[in-house]
Order: C-alpha cells, then sequence, then structure tokens
C-alpha cells in the first residue's frame, strides 16, 4: 500500500508528531526553507546559532562553565577560544557536560565506536526529531519522498509496534545488516525482482556486497531510482559497482553518531556541508585552519543539541577542505571536499558469510572491557583479533567473545588473540578495523 504524499505529509504525519510529542514534520519544513537561502544568510544564521550554543553551554553546561572563557561578540573569534575537545575527554566529563539532569525525559544514543570505544550522547525529543527531520532532507536530495518505497538495511531488527507502523505507512522494509551472504543477498535480488523499491538505505559496504552479487551473477533487472550510501566510507570501487549494478546515482552522506549530520552529495555530487546545523573546522597538527585543498582533522561543533552541547568536538576523521565552494545544483551551502579514512575491508567466514566493519562493532559493543582493537584475517579460517584492554578493566572475555561470533554467522570460527599496549594508526589518521591479508580488494 502506497499512500499519497500529500496525505503523509500533511495529515498522518503530523497526527504521529501530536501523538508522540514530537516535532519532526515541523523541523523538516524548517530544514527545507533553510538550505534554499542565499550563502550570506545561510552564514549570518550560522554565526548567530554558534553564539546561542556557546552561550547555552558556558551557563549551563558544568564543565564549559569551569573553563571561564570569557564572551565574544564574534561568535568564531569566541569559538577558537575554546580546547578542541577529545573524545575520552568528552566520554569521561559526560555528566559535567549534560545541561540536562532529568535523564528520564531524554533519550541516549550511543556512537558506533568505529574509531574507539563508543561515546553516549544524550537528546530532548525536539533534538532527536530535528535530526531524523535533516536526514529525511537527504534522502529528498536523492529524489525521495514519502509514500515512495524504500529498502533500508537495519542493526536492529526487532521492531516496535511504534516502529512497525512506521515502516508501514512509509512503505519501507528492513534487512539485516549484521551477516549478509550470497544466499541471503540473492534472494533479497530475487524479491526485488518481484517487488522493486525506489530507493536503497544502506552501509556503503552493504551496498558493495549486494551490488558485486548482483553483477557476479549477471542480474541485470534489479533497479533504484537513487541509492543512499550512510555510516560508512564510500570507496570509488564501491560507487562504481552500486551505479553500473543498479542503473541509478549513489548519493553518499557523512555523518557522525554522536548526532551530527555533517555532509551529503547533491544531484550534481558535491558534498554539501551542513552549516546550519554544525560549525566544520579542518585542523592541522598545530591546531590552524587548512588551507583549500588541504587535509585537515575534522572538528566539529554542534549548534542543535543543546542538552549534550559539543565545542569543538574531534570525531577522529580526516577531510579535505574544498578548493571551489560554488554548485551547479543551486544550493549555496559550503562544500566538503572529500572525506579519508573510513576504509571498510571485509572477512569472509568458510561457509561464504561476510564480516564487515558494523558488524564487528556491534558485537565488540557487548565487551567494555575492550577498548579498541583490529580484526584479521591470516587464513580462510584463522582469525586474529589485536585488542587494548585497559589495566583498570576486566579480564578480557574472549572464550564468550568467539562465541559470540559464532552465534551470529551461525559456524565454527578459529580464533586467536593478543593483547597490545596500543594499536598503530592507518596513514588516513584512523585505525583500521579490518585488515584481510588473505587479498588486497
Amino acid at each position: 500500500m502506497r499512500l499519497p504524499f500529500f496525505i503523509l505529509e500533511h495529515a498522518i504525519l503530523p497526527i504521529g508528531d501530536r501523538l508522540l510529542k514530537s516535532t519532526f514534520i515541523e523541523k523538516l519544513r524548517y530544514w527545507r526553507k533553510t538550505v534554499a537561502q542565499d550563502g550570506a544568510h545561510l552564514e549570518q544564521l550560522q554565526s548567530e546559532k554558534l553564539h546561542k550554543i556557546l552561550s547555552h553551554a558556558a551557563a549551563k553546561s558544568p564543565y564549559f562553565k569551569l573553563l571561564n572563557i570569557p564572551e565574544n561578540a564574534d561568535s568564531r573569534t569566541w569559538l577558537k577560544s575554546f580546547p578542541v575537545l577529545a573524545k575520552k575527554t568528552f566520554r569521561e566529563n559526560l555528566e559535567f557536560i549534560v545541561t540536562d539532569k532529568n535523564k528520564e525525559s531524554l533519550t541516549a544514543i550511543m556512537s558506533s565506536g568505529s574509531t574507539g570505544p563508543p561515546s553516549k550522547v544524550y537528546f530532548s525529543k525536539d533534538e532527536l526529531s530535528n535530526n531524523r527531520a535533516l536526514q529525511i532532507l537527504w534522502w529528498e536530495w536523492a529524489g525521495y519522498k514519502f509514500g515512495k518505497s524504500l529498502l533500508q538495511t537495519g542493526v536492529n531488527m526487532t521492531r516496535s509496534s511504534e516502529k512497525a507502523i512506521k515502516d508501514k505507512l512509509l512503505n519501507t522494509r528492513y534487512i539485516d545488516a549484521m551477516s549478509h551472504d550470497k544466499t541471503q543477498i540473492l534472494a533479497e535480488l530475487e524479491l526485488l525482482r518481484e517487488e522493486p523499491r525506489s530507493h536503497f538505505v544502506a552501509y556503503a559496504s552493504s551496498l558493495y556486497l549486494f551490488a558485486k552479487i548482483a553483477l557476479e551473477n549477471n542480474i541485470k533487472d534489479v533497479h533504484f531510482e537513487s541509492v543512499v550510501s550512510i555510516g560508512e566510507k564510500l570507496l570509488p570501487q564501491f560507487r562504481e559497482a552500486i551505479e553500473k549494478a543498479f542503473a541509478c546515482q549513489v548519493y553518499d552522506t557523512y555523518g557522525a553518531s554522536e548526532g551530527f549530520l555533517i555532509a551529503s552529495q547533491c544531484k550534481a555530487g558535491n558534498y554539501h556541508i551542513m552549516s546550519p546545523h554544525l560549525v566544520l573546522e579542518l585542523l592541522d597538527d598545530d591546531g590552524n585552519e587548512v588551507q583549500p585543498g588541504q587535509m585537515g582533522r575534522v572538528v566539529l561543533t554542534g549548534l542543535d543539541n543543546f542538552t549534550t552541547p559539543l565545542i569543538r568536538y574531534e570525531v577522529g576523521d580526516l577531510a579535505i577542505k574544498a578548493i571551489n565552494n560554488t554548485c551547479t545544483c543551486g544550493l549555496q551551502l559550503p562544500l566538503l571536499g572529500e572525506v579519508i579514512g573510513r576504509q571498510t575491508e571485509f572477512i569472509m567466514t568458510p561457509s561464504g558469510k561476510y564480516i564487515t566493519v558494523q558488524t564487528v562493532v556491534r558485537i565488540l559493543k557487548q565487551y567494555p572491557e575492550i577498548d579498541q582493537f583490529k580484526l584479521i584475517q591470516l587464513g580462510e579460517n584463522e582469525l586474529k583479533l589485536v585488542y587494548v584492554s585497559p589495566k583498570n578493566q576486566l579480564d578480557v572475555r574472549e572464550k564468550d567473545l568467539q562465541l559470540a561470533f559464532e552465534e551470529v554467522f551461525g559456524e565454527n570460527l578459529n580464533f586467536e588473540f593478543e593483547k597490545v599496549p596500543e594499536l598503530p594508526k592507518a596513514k588516513s589518521g584512523k585505525f583500521q578495523l579490518i585488515e584481510n591479508l588473505l587479498t588486497t580488494t
């Protein structure tokens, strides 16, 4: 059943907002109008919102209040007075950073943990509505409209009654992103032949695996209007395979699960920074802004989360500053050159199932005694987990961890473990979480 766009946006979804006491549709309409403004208005809005969040953090957050940083009428100059906030510092001081102590009214979201231990961030209902609206806005850039059919990968296949209703109304079908194998993907492709979907939203690695298997099996009649890549670095070979397999454009997005929707591609293929939602700095090793065309550390200041203000938060990525800030699509949001890192490789189990970085991260979230890790494939059924475990943590439950992987993939796996004092970083500046020594592709 496909409900018309008008009925969904102007009747059903507003009723849902009233029942759930959320502001999703209101926020979506706000962002549609906001991003259509010219560059001068967007810059002015960003400055106004930046001053507001800095004032709020300095007055309401014990952590930022103790920094005692003098206010400056110029919000960007004031921002530069704040120190860069490392992930570890944020995790250790979360209770002092949060401004709303009534946790029962808040929603806690855990970061993915793809660059280290996961971080917890609190959101109000209004702030969550804002982020969901921005996500839908990005999908609209890819041609999505309410009522069009969606295929989407998910990590939690237990859908609440509320989510099940939403899936039905928005014509969305979820598939498990945790453990792809060839049989599962072929079955999904066959279903898509019978019941086509307008758009496919998934992790970059999931999209690539679907495309790879479609091409290998000469499946040429599964097409989408567009594909939206989320969660991981979209490698050039991934994009090429996906666009070839599904005969459509891929729209890549770049965000951080701490609540930042950083940038998304438009129809012209450029990455537009959501400047009224955040301030993005690209810094060199000395803390100075890099020049256009140069690579820098991604440092973010959120402008919409007043519950957990994140000021100059370093997410652990590297990116290249855009040389040109104009785009033929008509949007005047500033551009991002390229995101570096988030290189995703695959490990294949003996039965042909793919272990992706998202799967590893999800499993290891259940083992807080592991601070950082790297999973290496040494042989066809030889896996090695190299990990860092702080001295004050419990001993790592290595046997339980191996069983957890075996339960997810439904087969016996040979593991060896190595505890190290620290993990080396890849050239990108991030930790390479998966390494396959059997192949270079």
